[in-house]
């Protein structure tokens, strides 16, 4: 049956396949069944409930009805604001406490793990992020996240040159997957693998996907900023560049993309200098 894994849930649902719901004030997981702490009938008016343990198999259980992180909505934020290693120390927790349910419908484990892979590479640790990914999309049951946790990995091929694979990833992520959690990180890899190929209008509208389709993947948009301004300047529309760094240093200029804007710049200046007629 393997070890007992107890997790602190408290005042979860327990939905079963048979349309029950079980109210729970706490649940914990032995094996393959789910373990609930439950109020017992034929209580004494004005006494406390009692409480008892009953288990129920993980095959007849529809979901387990966690309440969502409140880490979720704050990490965009935290990202773009440089504060990855803050996300990270508020996830972890919950990557922890989920880690017991992380194969059972209902589960945020995968969700967590994804995320704290987005925030190690916002801080440059992608050999850490690598190898939460492919756990992830090894365990995760949801095709959705399955299909985010192989775009991590894409971006781990960019980033060894094996470009045609990753577009090969970003492409069917983008034709088989709805959620833009998914299909938002998908536009950014295959917008670097087209910079790759000198395809800069075709890039650029791959970057432009993501403030335009998918605003509310914060955590994406200096990332698609940095690249539609690489685009850009590859086009030679170097004014259009400099407006497109300079908005994200301006709105973002804590996040690790700020850093790559200013070095572009540079680059701006040096052609823009190139250019000018002689005095």
């Amino acid at each position: 049956m393997g070890a007992l894994l107890a997790v602190p849930a408290q005042g979860q649902n327990i939905l079963m396949k048979d349309g029950k719901v079980i109210a729970t004030k706490g649940l914990r997981r032995q094996g393959d069944t789910i373990i609930a702490t439950v109020e017992l009938p034929g209580g004494e008016a004005g006494k406390p409930a009692k409480t008892g343990d009953l288990g129920y198999p993980l095959a007849q259980i529809a979901k387990l009805d966690f309440p969502e992180p409140a880490v979720f909505k704050a990490a965009p934020d935290l990202i773009t604001q440089g504060k990855g290693a803050e996300v990270i120390a508020q996830l972890d927790p919950v990557v922890k406490y989920y880690e017991g349910f992380r194969d059972a419908p209902g589960s945020w484990w995968a969700d967590a793990a994804l995320l704290k892979a987005q925030a190690l590479i916002s801080l440059g640790r992608e050999k850490e992020a690598e190898p939460l990914a492919d756990q992830i999309s090894h365990i995760a049951t949801d095709p959705e996240i399955v299909r985010g946790a192989e775009v991590v990995l894409a971006g781990a091929m960019v980033r060894r040159g094996a470009h045609a694979q990753a577009l090969e990833v970003a492409e069917r992520a983008l034709k088989e997957c709805k959620r833009p959690a998914t299909r938002a990180p998908a536009a950014i890899i295959k917008g670097e693998c087209l910079l790759a190929k000198k395809e800069w209008e075709d890039a650029m509208l791959a970057f432009l996907q993501v403030p335009v389709l998918y605003p509310g993947e914060k955590i994406l948009l200096p990332q698609a900023m940095l690249g539609a301004g690489r685009a850009q300047f590859g086009m030679g529309n170097l004014p259009e560049a400099k407006a497109a760094l300079n908005d994200l240093l301006k709105t973002y200029g804590a996040s690790s993309e700020a850093a790559q804007a200013k070095i572009e710049l540079e680059k701006i200046a040096r052609r823009e200098k190139a250019l000018a007629p002689p005095k």
